[in-house]
């Protein structure tokens, strides 16, 4: 959404994003879920023997919080541990991302537009890595929900998650897969 022209897009991107992230309902449904979390972290804190001797870097069990309620809200899944292999892949092609994205070695091409045809390396290895995260996504999340959605209808009553908000809109022609 920020990187995208404002215009008829636009709006109608932020009209179905809108309700699946930004309204309080939203921040009431998923309460409960982000505080499962948190006492998630404390449990598996009390748990590690290494907190009272040694100490332990919270960090990564805070980066497991976040994706987990990240995917919560976005696919309705969550990640077992630190050491589930999909949440390493995912973190680990997120990081890639990252690192690409805050290349000092490449991000020039940004700055001075005339330099951007020497990219073309850094821009297939940008590309890989995008479709690679694509893949993976489509592969363990939105081709789920999709089953979800079609073996069990998802009403206003049901638990609805940002995929199910974007799955209907693709189904009733307001977006499309591009």
């Amino acid at each position: 959404m920020v990187f995208t022209v404002y215009g008829e897009h636009w709006r109608k991107m932020r009209r179905i994003m809108t309700v699946p992230f930004f309204t309080n309902k939203v921040v009431q449904r998923n309460r409960e879920g982000w505080e499962f979390e948190a006492a998630s972290v404390v449990e598996d804190v009390k748990k590690n023997p290494d907190t009272a001797t040694k100490g332990i870097v919270l960090r990564k069990r805070l980066q497991l919080m976040m994706y987990n309620n990240m995917f919560r809200i976005m696919f309705d899944r969550r990640f077992d541990s630190e050491d589930d292999p999909l949440f390493l892949r995912l973190k680990a092609l997120n990081g890639e991302r990252s690192r690409l994205a805050q290349s000092f070695e490449y991000n020039y091409g940004d700055f001075i537009p005339i330099l951007r045809p020497f990219l073309r390396g850094y821009l297939k290895i940008c590309q890989d890595v995008k479709d690679r995260r694509l893949a993976l996504l489509k592969k363990y999340f939105v081709d789920e929900r999709k089953q979800i959605a079609s073996s069990k209808p998802t009403g206003s009553e049901g638990l609805k998650c940002a995929m199910d908000h974007i799955l209907e809109a693709e189904q009733k022609g307001e977006i499309n897969h591009d």
